[in-house]
């Protein structure tokens, strides 16, 4: 009977050594498993915060091609749009306001 005791105890022993490992391993895998987590989110946030400049530059261009636009209109209108002169009837060209439409187109 003693041995039959000993031979269960060893093997609950071989048991929970194997419990043990098997823990262990899953133990490391969860932390990897937080740890790309972690990077990963990190990464996301990167990302993101590059989109969104992308998507902000790309929407000031817009803004600025509409701008420029509307210059040259209200310049075909007949009117200023140097800052010296802003939205005066023109009589013929104005140096200023041509100077600021080709500085403005240069931008674009």
């Amino acid at each position: 009977m003693d041995q039959e005791i000993l031979s269960t105890l060893a093997h609950f022993q071989e048991q929970i050594e194997a419990l043990s490992l098997r823990f262990h391993k899953l133990k490391d895998i969860t932390y990897q498993l937080y740890q790309e987590n972690e990077e990963l989110q990190q990464e996301n946030e990167e990302l993101k915060a590059l989109l969104f400049k992308e998507q902000q530059a790309a929407e000031e261009a817009v803004v600025k091609k509409e701008g420029y636009s509307n210059l040259i209109h209200i310049y075909d209108e007949g009117y200023h749009v140097c800052p010296l002169s802003f939205g005066e009837k023109r009589k013929g060209d104005c140096l200023f306001c041509l100077n600021l439409l080709e500085n403005q187109g240069k931008e674009q």
